[in-house]
């Protein structure tokens, strides 16, 4: 059953309405439609507020304001103010909005569409987004809903989005990020993540449930470092959990790369970002 508006935190709640409705009054009838995903979105979500991850469609975007370069420069064009929201309802309401915006046209299959008005950005983690989307964990903001927009994941479309996900959690580890307790709670349990998917097919799980079903499924010799990712992840770790994690996100990453396979030819050169 979809989420809904009640069941959200208040803050993330009152942010998605404020959101939606200027998005009506820039989009109108070109708001295609519009929901709320995410982390916010399952009952074990973390006791500290998290991004608000929000999916906009719409109908049509002309040529100029696909290209951050022209729009930019025209603060009265649709995408400009659409940002522009984005970064006042950031700070009056303190919340962080992850927004991906899509031309209906560009998702009704497995290829990975660009975003609406950042032609450049392909959208990483299509398969997964379509999974959740069509388990219906997000919560329906307005218009249509994403089962009459997009179609359901191959299990090799799934594959690539794993090894995509671990390769961006492979270049943290290249760049050092062990010493960002952050970003070793986001690798340790996004880990969790992908292997869970792995095992079962299904990637619509929470970290925290990922976390989990990892204490059952993976040797003890991990179970230190995802406690401790739990208690990051409530913004209640101790300066021995941090330490954990630095030590172990390296490791933990190196065992669910033996784990994962590799679906595509590497660039020469360090692993990609998303």
């Amino acid at each position: 059953m979809t989420v809904v508006i009640p069941d959200l935190p208040e803050r993330a709640a009152a942010a998605s309405l404020r959101l939606r409705d200027e998005f009506l009054a820039i989009l109108g009838d070109d708001l295609i439609g519009m929901w709320l995903f995410g982390g916010t979105t399952f009952a074990d979500r973390p006791r500290r507020p998290g991004d608000l991850d929000i999916a906009v469609v719409v109908g049509v975007a002309r040529a100029n304001e696909r290209i951050p370069q022209k729009w930019r420069d025209d603060p009265s064009s649709r995408p400009a103010r659409l940002f522009a929201v984005e970064e006042k309802l950031g700070r009056e309401l303190d919340v962080k909005l992850d927004i991906a915006y899509f031309l209906a046209s560009e998702i009704g299959s497995g290829a990975l569409p660009p975003e609406a008005f950042r032609i450049e950005r392909p959208v990483n983690g299509w398969a997964v987004l379509r999974a959740h989307w069509l388990a219906r964990q997000y919560v329906h903001l307005h218009g249509r809903p994403p089962d009459d927009l997009v179609v359901a994941p191959t299990s090799s479309e799934l594959e690539r989005d794993l090894d995509r996900e671990l390769e961006h959690l492979e270049r943290h580890v290249h760049e050092g990020d062990a010493v960002d307790p952050y970003e070793a709670t986001y690798a340790v349990w996004n880990g969790c993540r992908i292997l869970h998917t792995l095992e079962t097919g299904n990637p619509v799980i929470s970290k925290r449930s990922a976390g989990t079903w990892a204490l059952q499924h993976l040797p003890e010799r991990w179970y230190d470092a995802i406690h401790a990712a739990g208690r990051a992840y409530d913004g209640a770790a101790s300066e021995a959990d941090n330490e954990l994690l630095r030590v172990n996100m390296a490791p933990f990453i190196e065992m669910v790369r033996m784990r994962v396979p590799v679906t595509e030819e590497r660039p020469p050169g360090p692993p990609r970002w998303s």
